[in-house]
């Protein structure tokens, strides 16, 4: 896992050389398109990639994004009514029989489907109208940790060709840079009250909610944490009277109009008795964990995605975790 995580600024620098102008492409086909209703197909760390394409699609665009459940079609057998739309499906493997049986229902009720993938020859790649590899070359560790990172960044870039911004496509050239800074944040402060913690949150926002849901889930994963991801909006409906003694929460702050919200709630988590741990690439000093300024507001999660991950993996080997083989968990999980 740890070299895995070190590798991230290559793989990306791989994507921009040889997969950008693919990516770019099918999001100019989307905007031919011009899709009323965008579905997604993932499960886990996949589909906390989909909701970063999905804040980032319904913010800017208008555009609704709605993530599928894919035993709608796999269990249930309901027959899709998408004509006119899009279908993303999100799989490091491709080879999740519910992903295929809902892709394939997605194209057989009008969709254009779209996968992408990091391993080739798939089921999902079979049954697609195309395919974005994601570049993030193998993966050997059971988390997922550079293919995350790869497909936000697919996503992102597709997301740039459907807007036609050309800023984002420019600023994803220059992300690679960032990505090294946010390897080399050192977040051992974070430590020991991560790990005494009974419970934690992991809080953000709009396209950064996606971090937060992935992190809520390598502390299970990895460390045997638990751990609930929710939007700082959220967090204030209930789940905030758990916020006390031995309580912690790592609030993912985004670079965009959500920021001053996000930090209102770590103000008022603190005030309830937790400690609150803050990513913000715009602070430096404890309680702020430091990470990486990105070339672009959109790209903020992914900076704080990497830093992230090399401190989960710290973390992991700490408590004397295997991050490379939780228990009970497998690299490929085949759900119908």
């Amino acid at each position: 896992m740890a070299r895995e995580i070190a590798e991230i600024p290559a793989v990306v620098r791989r994507q921009i050389a040889d997969g950008l102008a693919v990516y770019r492409e099918e999001g100019e086909r989307l905007r031919a398109l011009d899709p009323r209703l965008v579905v997604t197909c993932a499960r886990g760390t996949s589909d906390h990639a989909a909701t970063f394409f999905k804040y980032l699609t319904e913010a800017r665009l208008g555009v609704p994004v709605n993530s599928i459940g894919p035993s709608i079609a796999s269990v249930y057998g309901a027959r899709m009514r998408l004509a006119g739309a899009a279908c993303l499906t999100i799989s490091q493997s491709g080879g999740s029989p519910d992903l295929v049986t809902m892709q394939g229902a997605a194209r057989e009720g009008g969709a254009r489907t779209v996968a992408f993938l990091n391993v080739a020859d798939s089921p999902v790649e079979s049954g697609a109208d195309a395919v974005l590899p994601m570049l993030a070359g193998p993966e050997k560790a059971v988390a997922a940790t550079k293919s995350y990172v790869a497909s936000l960044v697919a996503l992102a870039a597709v997301h740039a060709g459907l807007a036609g911004d050309t800023a984002l496509l420019a600023a994803i050239e220059r992300l690679p840079e960032a990505l090294e800074v946010a390897l080399a944040q050192d977040w051992t402060e974070a430590l020991v009250p991560v790990a005494m913690g009974t419970s934690l949150f992991t809080v953000s926002r709009g396209p950064g909610l996606s971090v937060a849901g992935e992190a809520a889930l390598k502390f299970k994963e990895t460390c045997r944490l638990h751990a609930e991801a929710y939007s700082a909006a959220e967090v204030r409906h209930g789940p905030i009277a758990l916020a006390r003694d031995r309580f912690a929460a790592i609030v993912f702050v985004p670079q965009d109009e959500g920021r001053a919200g996000v930090l209102e709630a770590a103000a008022i988590m603190r005030g309830a008795g937790a400690r609150v741990l803050i990513l913000d690439q715009e602070e430096q000093k404890s309680p702020w964990l430091a990470t990486a300024k990105a070339p672009h507001p959109a790209l903020a999660p992914i900076c704080q995605a990497v830093s992230f991950y090399r401190f989960i993996e710290q973390l992991s080997a700490q408590l004397g975790e295997n991050p490379d083989a939780p228990l009970h968990l497998q690299k490929v999980t085949r759900t119908t």
